[in-house]
C-alpha cells in the first residue's frame, strides 16, 4: 500500500496491544500502518475507530453491555422511537442516541439497558413513564411487549420459559 508520509509504500500492521479503559486493563488486536521508508507508524481516523470499537467489544462482553445493534432492536421489537425510549428509562433522548449510535455507557446504565430485554422489566418502565404517552399510544407499545413475551412462549416447549422470561441475560441470545 502507498504510504500517506511518502510516495513510498507502507505496511498495514496487526499486533497485540495492552490498553486501560475504565480502570481496567484489555489486550487487544491493535492496527496500524508503517512507512517502510521512515518506519514511522501511523493510524486513520477509521482505523483509530476499530481499535477503539476492539476494546469496547471486550468491555461491552466483560459487563454484559448491549451492544448498539441490540439497543436497536430492543427498542424497535417495542415499537418505540429513540425519543420515546428516552422517555420511558428516564434518559437524555441525546444521551440514549449516542448509545445507539456506539458510545460506551456506564455499567450501571448498561445493565439497567440490558433488563429491559425482559419484557416484565421493561413493563416496569413503561409502567412509571405511563403519563408521557397518550392512552392510545401506551396501549400500543404495550401490545408490543405482550407480543414479544408470546413469542417467548411460543418458542418454549416446556416450563423453561417461565424462568428465562425474568432473565435479562436470555434476551441476548434470542431473536424475538
Amino acid at each position: 500500500m502507498k504510504s500517506m508520509l511518502t510516495d513510498g509504500e507502507a505496511v498495514y500492521q496487526k499486533e497485540m496491544w495492552e490498553t486501560t479503559f475504565r480502570g481496567e486493563k484489555f489486550v487487544y488486536e491493535h492496527h496500524n500502518v508503517r512507512d517502510v521508508d521512515t518506519g514511522i507508524e501511523y493510524t486513520t481516523t477509521e482505523i483509530d475507530e476499530g481499535n477503539v470499537q476492539r476494546v469496547y467489544d471486550q468491555y461491552r462482553q466483560r459487563h454484559n453491555i448491549p451492544s448498539p445493534a441490540e439497543l436497536t432492536a430492543m427498542r424497535e421489537r417495542y415499537g418505540l422511537s429513540a425519543i420515546k425510549m428516552a422517555q420511558v428509562l428516564g434518559l437524555g433522548v441525546n444521551q440514549y442516541t449516542k448509545y445507539e449510535q456506539g458510545e460506551m455507557p456506564s455499567e450501571s446504565i448498561g445493565k439497567m439497558l440490558r433488563s429491559i430485554q425482559t419484557p416484565a422489566v421493561f413493563m416496569g418502565y413503561l409502567e412509571d413513564a405511563k403519563n408521557q404517552f397518550s392512552e392510545a399510544e401506551y396501549k400500543k407499545i404495550c401490545a408490543k411487549v405482550q407480543k414479544s413475551f408470546l413469542k417467548i412462549i411460543k418458542s418454549k416447549p416446556d416450563l423453561s420459559w417461565f424462568w428465562d422470561f425474568f432473565s435479562p441475560r436470555y434476551f441476548g441470545r434470542v431473536a424475538l
